[in-house]
């Protein structure tokens, strides 16, 4: 897994406008899920809403190698609305999704289960579960359990895969990444997606 190093990131910092206003930023934003990792204290407060189907997600701006959060101290100078933000926000990676194809999807097997993994490279294939209309173009049409371990990297299991082995394998993915999401599954049928905890690995009390 590659890692942008800090003079990355203070590169494309410096190509972002100063004062970060809301026409050059727009079309960067995007949704987040949380990270299992909390920031660290003092770090600004996020901006959080909630999605079909229940799902709470924050914002950041896409900075290429990283990502900036969108804090509520932001949103007041932007004059945005928080149903505005959302609104765009679901409409960046709705385009994102639009624009992968069959050769972003990697198709394998763990322990005899098979599996499809999609990255995107783009940093948030994790949240195209909130744009499952584009899923079964990539994954098919039959239902699925989907794992979302990291921000660009979405899981396709058998709908039926034994929960045990569906959280061992998030676990072995999340182990990867110190900015790993919050353990969680979705059930994707039919075009839509359900939201499923997910339990505790094999071998886990």
């Amino acid at each position: 897994m590659q890692r942008a190093t800090l003079d990355e990131v203070r590169a494309a910092l410096e190509t972002l406008p100063p004062d970060l206003d809301w026409p050059s930023v727009r079309d960067r934003v995007i949704p987040m899920f949380e990270r299992s990792r909390p920031y660290p204290s003092g770090h600004p407060e996020p901006v959080r809403a909630i999605v079909p189907p229940g799902l709470s997600i924050g914002f950041a701006i896409d900075i290429g190698p990283a990502f900036a959060s969108v804090s509520r101290e932001m949103l007041e100078r932007w004059k945005v609305a928080p149903a505005e933000l959302t609104a765009c926000a679901l409409t960046n990676v709705r385009q994102r999704a639009a624009g992968m194809t069959m050769d972003h999807v990697v198709h394998g097997s763990v322990g005899g289960v098979m599996l499809a993994s999609l990255q995107s490279g783009t940093g948030s294939a994790s949240t195209f579960v909130l744009v499952p209309d584009v899923l079964g173009r990539l994954l098919g049409s039959a239902p699925r359990l989907l794992l979302a371990p990291m921000r660009d990297l979405l899981v396709s299991l058998p709908v039926d895969v034994e929960r045990g082995f569906a959280a061992w394998l998030f676990d072995e993915f999340a182990a990867l990444d110190p900015n790993c999401l919050a353990p969680a599954a979705f059930q994707f049928r039919d075009g839509s997606i359900a939201v499923e905890p997910l339990g505790p690995a094999f071998g886990v009390a």
